[in-house]
C-alpha cells in the first residue's frame, strides 16, 4: 500500500481535505483505500475531524523522512481531463438536456442505478463525435439511466439510435421524449441482459455504449451482449470502469477477455465520468464503504464517484463466449464492490 499511501499524505500536505476528496485523489479500490485509513489513523498519522482530516505531526515528520513533497494539481482546468471541450452543437443539447433530466424517474437501487452528471453525459458523446463513432452511425446502448440515447439523439449525429433497458419506467420516459421531440432516430425497449440478445439488434451496430455493473462476470455479460450487436471488424464500443469498485487484477483479467474478443483497448481516460449519488441518503445507508470507514462520514459535498472511460475497437468480426449468467444481487455485488449495497 505503499503508492497509495504517498497519495493520501502529498494531498494533506497541501492542505486538510475530506474524506470523499481523499477518494477522487487515489488510485486504489474504495476496500483497500479504507484499510489504509484505518490503519493510518490507528498509527497517529492523521487527524480524523468532524468533516476534514489533516496530518498529525507524526504524519509530517513521516513525509519529511522520505522526501516527500505537497501534491501540486498539474491536470488541464479547461476540460477536466477529458480532452474535449463543448462547442456551439453540444451546448445546445447540454441546455436541452437539463430540461430533459429534470423530469427523469428515479435512480432505485433494484438495478444498481447511478446516473452521471450532465457534464459527464455531454462529454460522451464529444468524444465519441471526435473519433467518428457518433455521426451517421447506428448507436446501440445497453442500459441507460443516463438518458445518454435522448442526448445522442438530439444532437441529429446518429443515423439511429437503440435503447435496450430493463426498466421499464425509463423505457417509457425515452420513448415518451423521442414522441415529444420528433426524435424519429431513437427507439427504446425492455431487455434483461440475462436473456439472450434478440435477433433483430444482433451484428447490427457500428458503435455501442454500456455503463455496466462491476463485477467480473457483471461485465462481462454486458460487454459480450453490446458486443454481440455490432457489425464487425472497424466497429467500436464505449463502457465506464471505475478503480473504486474494480482492483487491478480485475481490471488484468477483464483486458485479457476483451482481447479474446477480437476487440483491442484503444483508449482509457482517467475520472471520466462522475455520478450523482444521492449524497445525503448514501452515508444513512448499509454500504460497506460506509459501515467500514474508521470513523463517521459527514454528506459528500461534491460528487466523489468516478469511473474511466474504455474505447474497445473491433480489429476482426467479434466474438462472443458462453456465460454463466449470475443470480440474483451476484450481478452486482462482491467483496470489492463498496459503493453497492449487498
Amino acid at each position: 500500500m505503499e503508492k497509495l499511501k504517498r497519495q493520501i499524505i502529498s494531498a494533506l500536505l497541501k492542505r486538510p481535505c475530506t474524506f470523499w476528496e481523499l477518494i477522487t485523489m487515489q488510485d486504489q479500490h474504495l476496500a483497500r483505500f479504507t484499510e489504509l485509513m484505518r490503519e493510518m489513523k490507528e498509527q497517529d498519522l492523521l487527524v480524523w475531524g468532524d468533516t476534514h482530516l489533516k496530518l498529525s505531526e507524526k504524519g509530517k515528520q513521516w513525509a519529511g523522512e522520505i522526501n516527500l513533497k505537497e501534491r501540486q494539481e498539474v491536470s488541464c482546468t479547461c476540460c477536466e481531463g477529458r480532452s474535449v471541450v463543448r462547442n456551439e452543437r453540444f451546448e445546445e443539447v447540454f441546455k436541452k438536456m437539463n430540461e430533459v433530466l429534470q423530469r427523469r424517474p428515479r435512480a432505485v437501487a433494484d438495478y444498481d442505478q447511478g446516473p452521471v452528471d450532465l457534464d459527464t453525459l455531454i462529454a460522451r458523446l464529444m468524444v465519441m463525435y471526435n473519433r467518428a463513432d457518433l455521426e451517421n452511425q447506428q448507436l446501440f446502448i445497453l442500459g441507460d439511466d443516463d438518458l445518454t440515447g435522448i442526448a445522442a439523439a438530439l444532437s441529429g449525429l446518429p443515423e439511429r439510435v437503440v435503447v435496450l433497458e430493463v426498466d421499464e419506467r425509463l423505457v417509457e420516459y425515452i420513448n415518451g421524449v423521442a414522441k415529444e421531440e420528433g426524435l424519429t432516430n431513437l427507439e427504446a425497449g425492455c431487455y434483461d441482459v440475462r436473456e439472450p440478445l434478440p435477433d433483430e439488434v444482433s451484428g447490427c451496430f457500428d458503435t455501442f455504449f454500456v455503463d455496466p455493473v462491476e463485477t467480473v462476470q457483471g461485465i462481462l455479460l454486458f460487454v459480450n451482449r453490446c458486443v454481440q450487436a455490432l457489425r464487425g471488424e472497424g466497429s467500436s464500443g464505449y463502457f465506464g470502469l471505475t478503480h473504486l469498485e474494480a482492483s487491478r487484477k480485475k481490471w488484468h483479467l477483464l483486458q485479457g477477455k476483451f482481447l479474446d474478443m477480437n476487440m483491442v483497448i484503444t483508449d482509457i481516460q482517467r475520472n471520466f465520468q462522475w455520478y450523482e449519488l444521492y449524497r445525503e441518503s448514501f452515508v444513512q445507508s448499509d454500504y460497506p464503504l460506509v459501515t467500514n470507514a474508521p470513523g463517521k462520514l459527514p454528506v459528500p459535498e461534491r460528487n466523489w464517484y468516478s469511473s474511466d472511460l474504455y474505447r474497445l475497437e473491433a480489429i476482426a468480426p467479434p466474438r462472443t463466449s458462453s456465460l454463466e449468467i449470475p443470480e440474483g444481487r451476484e450481478l452486482y455485488f462482491d467483496d470489492e464492490a463498496y459503493a453497492t449495497l449487498p
